[in-house]
């Protein structure tokens, strides 16, 4: 454990004093990503199951089990392929109803710094929850308290049928061990790039 730790402290050293010379990073800049939405991934079945519009229930304390986050093997295809990956707080929790069916609107604003160079320069997004969703029963259980909790947030557009940007998105527990996986993930990622 001591060892991994300092692995991954002096692998993280490193490549912060490289600051990017010399190794191509693998997520795109701001800039650059925010000029190609017209370039957006579709939605497709991989896409579904890595950004499955979903609370995982530890982050909202329903679960007995703690798994450890480094068995997630979605985690480091979050991190490296989300255009934002960041600690999130929800601000405000709204709901439509519309007779027996609600939407939850999750307006969440972006933590600084980043866990990872953000690739759009958004701050703030918009999470819609429909009946359909994996998170509509976190949603409707636990309803306006989702105001004020963190997360870590992994959020990415893609592109609708119609061309439209959209965004999916995962919430994962914000906990010091969940963010050094991702932390590592990305370094090595950046690290390991062509």
């Amino acid at each position: 454990m001591r060892r991994a730790l300092l692995l991954s402290g002096v692998l993280a050293v490193a490549v912060a004093m490289m600051g990017g010379a010399g190794c191509g990073a693998t997520r795109e800049p701001a800039t650059q990503r925010d000029e190609g939405r017209a370039s957006l991934a579709v939605y497709d079945s991989r896409a579904r199951e890595v950004f499955d519009d979903n609370i995982e229930p530890a982050a909202v304390g329903l679960t007995l089990e703690n798994p450890s986050p480094r068995g997630d093997k979605l985690l480091r295809e979050r991190a490296l392929t989300a255009d934002v990956v960041a600690r999130v707080r929800i601000n405000t929790v709204t709901v439509d109803s519309v007779g027996d069916e609600s939407t939850y609107h999750l307006a969440i604003q972006i933590g600084y710094p980043p866990l990872a160079s953000p690739r759009v320069a958004d701050r703030a997004f918009e999470l819609t929850i429909r009946p359909t969703s994996p998170a509509y029963g976190i949603a409707r259980a636990f309803d306006a308290r989702l105001q004020g909790l963190t997360f870590i947030g992994f959020i990415r557009y893609f592109s609708e049928e119609t061309g439209e940007p959209v965004i999916h998105w995962h919430l994962s527990p914000d906990t010091a061990e969940v963010a050094a996986v991702v932390r590592e993930a990305v370094a090595l990622g950046e690290f390991s790039a062509p």
